[in-house]
């Protein structure tokens, strides 16, 4: 399995984590077939030429694929095949039948992001099993016996429904002790009635419609980069939970035309934006959020500049500097002051979420949205980025920066399209005119009830 995977993964060959990982993946596989062989043979009075299909072939390629990839689930499978091969008295025909498991589950089990999917794919793998039954029967035609071919395929969908039983338990173990965040728990997280995300709406809703959309911005990116696109979505979710500690000091929030922040100097501005990160950071363990998630909301700054409190710092120094005149020069501005503290954007989706959290607040500013001005908006947005420095440890390269930002455009563009102006309520004329063109078809027959009942459309 390590020359295997030395030639067709060698970045988990240099990763011992991972290693260990694949190794106490297939201990649990063998260990588990072990135990099906002795239950067999000893408690319960199954013959051994169907005892044999119970085996869990399927039980390492799915963990690895869940867990890690597709490349990791093939060599777990194909070593764990060998195993069970000879704990079943080293049957060629045993041995092709795990090999055959591990490739459909390799195939069905990538990108999985439900249980329920796990254990529908399960049965399929089973069923691919049972043609590997039929095929030794074919085989061995003039010895084989209905009744016991009838049992061996029924053993076959067992054992695709106990790998897939062992796989879903033992899941929040190795994501525990590795760190790893699969899709299934994503999944979970995305759900937008947790309990974090219910805060948001309730406690700073600015930045709950702000986090819903840069997640469909980050998704879309995501997708066109071939990047985890429920990652980036779920990163966006929770990127600014933070918030919640001082909601009214982020422009979102501020229902009122008083904004705190005028009555500060800009220094201290900049810290208490700055400390959204960590008060995020903190929220997040204590709702024990995953890995990756924590990541995305330490970096999805990086180490930009508060460039609004940086100018507004400039500005008061020009302003107290023509006030001294030449009597005295003023200390130069530290400009690190004003920037977040890191780290940069590490991986493709921390970085899609940096392009997608500035790009969602550019683009309020805009007074006419058309399609060129939103790729202008996104081309300086990126470029910044990159000028800046804050991609420079992200995986992307320019194709992929390329695509991001024609599909921010795209998705921007769907999002703040323009709208057929309502009649104003009062208004008999157009009332009547909006009632009249919606005897021909239901839309404005319903627009013109809306408008009648009180505006409740628009």
């Amino acid at each position: 399995m390590g020359l295997f995977l030395r030639v067709v993964a060698p970045e988990l060959g240099r990763n011992n984590a991972r290693i260990l990982l694949l190794v106490l993946v297939s201990v649990l596989a063998t260990g588990t077939g072990w135990t099906v062989r002795h239950m067999t043979g000893r408690i319960l009075p199954i013959p051994d030429d169907i005892a044999r299909f119970l085996l869990p072939f399927a039980l390492a390629p799915t963990l690895a694929t869940i867990l890690l990839n597709a490349r990791a689930g093939l060599a777990a499978g194909l070593w764990t095949s060998l195993v069970l091969a000879c704990m079943a008295g080293g049957s060629l025909s045993m041995l092709l039948c795990g090999m055959v498991a591990t490739g459909v589950s390799v195939v069905l089990m990538e990108g999985v992001r439900t249980r329920s999917k796990v254990t529908r794919r399960a049965l399929m793998v089973g069923l691919a099993q049972v043609i590997c039954v039929f095929g030794v029967v074919a085989a061995d035609w003039e010895t084989a016996e209905a009744t016991r071919t009838i049992h061996q395929a029924a053993a076959c969908l067992v054992g695709g429904l106990l790998s897939a039983a062992v796989a879903l338990l033992a899941l929040p173990f190795f994501e525990a002790l590795f760190r790893i965040t699969s899709d299934i728990t994503l999944l979970e997280l995305s759900d937008l009635g947790h309990p974090l995300l219910q805060r948001l709406a309730l406690e700073a809703p600015g930045t709950y419609h702000h986090s819903l959309v840069v997640a469909n911005l980050s998704s879309a990116a995501a997708d066109a980069i071939g990047a985890n696109s429920l990652l980036a979505r779920v990163s966006a979710y929770f990127h600014d939970i933070s918030k919640l500690t001082k909601p009214e000091f982020f422009s979102e929030n501020q229902m009122r035309s008083e904004n705190p922040h005028d009555e500060l100097a800009p220094s201290m501005s900049s810290l208490i934006v700055k400390a959204h990160v960590k008060e995020g950071l903190s929220l997040a363990l204590h709702y024990k959020l995953p890995r990756a998630v924590l990541e995305a909301i330490q970096e999805h700054h990086g180490t930009s500049l508060m460039s609004c409190f940086h100018h507004k710092a400039m500005a008061q120094m020009e302003f107290e500097t023509e006030g001294m005149g030449s009597k005295r020069t003023l200390a130069p501005l530290n400009e690190g002051e004003f920037r977040y503290g890191g780290p940069k954007p590490s991986t493709r989706e921390s970085a899609i979420l940096c392009i997608a959290d500035g790009v969602e607040a550019a683009s309020r500013s805009l007074e006419k949205v058309t399609p060129a001005n939103l790729d202008s908006l996104v081309r300086s947005i990126v470029q910044q980025r990159i000028d800046d420095g804050q991609l420079d440890e992200a995986p992307l390269s320019m194709i992929d920066l390329t695509r991001i930002r024609k599909a921010l455009v795209f998705t921007l563009a769907s999002m703040l399209h323009g709208r057929v102006p309502y009649p104003r309520y009062g208004d008999t004329g157009d009332q009547q005119a909006t009632n009249g063109a919606g005897r021909g078809g239901p839309a404005g027959g319903t627009d013109a009830f809306s408008v009648a009942r009180g505006g409740a459309a628009a």
